[in-house]
Parts: structure tokens; C-alpha cells; sequence
């Protein structure tokens, strides 16, 4: 297992010659998309032709745990690679994406502007990315602690725009 020294600093790379800073940060995004994407897509089939179960829609909760916190490991690679150091939060947008260089966002929302407009959304917009992302923001933590939510009282899942985000460097 690897060690790191604590409050050991990570070394700056310069933007373009490497794309994460550490290759296990990039496996565990990769490991959490494929266990949130696996999951959603075995219960897709249900969701769409049928009446899912109740057990099906509890289910959802890890899915987007795992999609979300991919994008939250994602999004703290590309401000490692910016800054040289580790930020912590778990807001995708307040928290993370905002802290990013201006170079850094563009390749996020260029990559997933483009991504979602394969998926069907032909008319997805600059505008439209930074809302889902501030919706999508606390979904790490909302759907984590799913179990502790007060009846009546929900928010919405941005369920594609996870997918998509997500997956969007591999």
C-alpha cells in the first residue's frame, strides 16, 4: 500500500504534461464511476419499462453516492494539478469547481457540454452545465445520508448530468 507523509505536499505539474497528479486518485474516480454507473445501468431497465421497486428506488442512493463523489475526486485532481496543493469540500460547484483556473474549467465544461450534447441534448448550453453542477453540488452528501432525510422535504437528482460528468475524462 502506498504511504504519503502527512501534510505532505504533492508536486506541481505544469497544465498539459500531466493530467492527474496522482494515479491512484485517478483509479479510485474511475473505480467509483464504474461501481455508481454499473448499478444505475442494472436498475435503468426497471425504471423504464416497469414500476420499479421500492428496494429498486433505495438503490439509487449508492449509485449517485459513488457517480458523485467520482466527480468530487475529478474535480480535486484538476485543482491539485492548478495549485500544487490538496483542496477539501465536497460541493462540486462552491467548493471545488469554482476554485479551478479558468483553463481547468473550460476543459471540464467543454468536455461534458459536448458529452451531454451526444447523449441527446443537442441544445445543452455553458449555462445549463453550471446549473446542474449547482444542483448536483451536495449530492455526495444528500444521497449518502438518504436514510436521515425528513419525509416531504427533497431535492432533485441530476441524474444524467452525473453520468455524464463523471465519466467525462475516460
Amino acid at each position: 500500500m502506498t504511504s504519503y507523509p502527512a501534510g505532505g505536499i504533492v508536486p506541481h505539474y505544469t497544465q498539459g504534461t500531466e493530467f492527474y497528479s496522482h494515479d491512484e486518485a485517478k483509479v479510485l474516480a474511475e473505480t467509483y464511476y464504474s461501481i455508481g454507473n454499473d448499478l444505475y445501468q442494472s436498475l435503468l431497465p426497471k425504471l423504464q419499462t416497469q414500476t420499479p421497486s421500492q428496494e429498486d428506488i433505495w438503490r439509487l442512493y449508492p449509485a449517485f453516492v459513488n457517480l458523485s463523489f467520482s466527480c468530487e475526486i475529478i474535480l480535486k485532481l484538476f485543482y491539485e494539478n492548478d495549485h500544487g496543493n490538496i483542496v477539501s469540500g465536497h460541493k462540486l460547484y462552491k467548493d471545488l469547481f469554482n476554485k479551478l483556473s479558468d483553463d481547468s474549467k473550460k476543459i471540464i465544461s467543454d468536455l461534458t457540454i459536448n458529452a451531454m450534447k451526444g447523449n441527446s441534448d443537442s441544445d445543452y448550453t455553458y449555462e445549463m452545465f453550471i446549473s446542474d453542477l449547482k444542483k448536483s453540488e451536495n449530492t455526495f452528501a444528500h444521497e449518502r445520508y438518504s436514510f436521515e432525510m425528513i419525509p416531504r422535504k427533497s431535492h432533485s437528482l441530476q441524474c444524467s448530468f452525473l453520468l455524464t460528468f463523471s465519466r467525462m475524462p475516460y
